[in-house]
């Protein structure tokens, strides 16, 4: 049944918090509307249900961004490890002071014209003593055939790193030679010793036993350089990877003619060996079905 409704506690409530203020009424606030009681309580049972889902939804979203803020955190964390910047010697005072490392333009390793620390001494290598002595005809004059004098104070040593079982330090003594004082012969030296030891690498201690087990461990049986420095290391002989790499930039021109000799003989071959490595042609053919297939060299 319709009809008019007194004016009640809850629409005078209503009707102050439509208010702008609590002085000044809003332009609607003369104007009554006429409902029905039942259609009073669904319209208030809808308001306090549409109340209620919109505190749940603002609780939902609180929760869904704080897991967000959860998750990128450990992206964030996750895509440092695996793409950040990583070192061993990394400085945590200076992450907590916010300094931020910036890339160095230098190269890496010892910079050129930079002073050296100096060949590496090792005192806990075994030395084993060699003499390399002049053959008994060069001891005498060529000329009037007086023999050379010994003189001990005027004797060269050298030494020469080997790796064998151990490594162990060859030290050579070679005996020099003075003229005997009677002998005034031209064109005859003074002081005479044997020649040194020859080196693969000039002005290196390290003999061709060194880099033959370089060559062979990383060529032969595809042992990593890393790996052959540690295994000398565990023999009492740590050698620096710079060292390592200069060697083998220099030994390799001496190489040059091998390959030769291998290119000149595998292009004598009739056929070309190679492995299964795919190398993809994608080109559709009559009668061929499906494109990965790769080109074999043939006659």
């Amino acid at each position: 049944m319709e009809g008019t409704i007194n004016p009640s506690p809850t629409a005078e409530r209503h009707r102050s918090l439509a208010c702008l203020d609590a002085g000044q009424s809003s332009p609607f606030s003369q104007q009554w509307v006429t409902i029905t009681k039942e259609e009073h309580i669904d319209l208030t049972c809808r308001a306090s249900y549409w109340e209620a889902q919109h505190a749940r939804a603002k609780s939902e979203l609180e929760k869904l961004r704080q897991e967000a803020v959860l998750k990128d955190a450990k992206i964030k964390d996750l895509q440092n490890r695996l793409f950040g910047k990583k070192s061993e010697k990394n400085n945590p005072l200076k992450s907590e002071k916010g300094k931020a490392d910036t890339p160095s333009k230098r190269n890496r390793g010892q910079q050129p014209g930079s002073r050296g620390h100096g060949r590496t001494q090792r005192p806990d290598l075994p030395v084993v003593h060699e003499e390399i002595d002049l053959v008994d005809g060069e001891k005498y004059c060529s000329t009037c055939g007086l023999p050379y004098q010994p003189n001990p104070a005027l004797d060269e040593h050298s030494e020469v790193i080997e790796v064998e079982v151990q490594a162990h330090i060859r030290h050579i003594h070679r005996p020099a030679y003075s003229r005997d004082p009677g002998c005034t012969c031209d064109n005859t030296p003074a002081i005479i010793t044997a020649p040194p030891p020859p080196r693969v690498i000039p002005r290196s201690n390290y003999d061709v036993s060194v880099w033959v087990e370089v060559i062979l461990g990383k060529y032969r049986y595809g042992q990593p350089s890393n790996r052959y420095l540690q295994d000398l290391r565990d023999q009492g002989l740590p050698i620096s990877p710079g060292t390592l790499a200069g060697g083998l930039e220099t030994l390799a021109p001496l190489f040059e003619p091998v390959l030769e000799a291998l290119y000149c003989k595998q292009m004598s071959e009739e056929l070309f060996h190679n492995d299964e490595t795919r190398w993809e042609v994608f080109v559709e053919l009559p009668g061929k079905i499906g494109t990965r297939w790769y080109l074999c060299p043939g006659r």
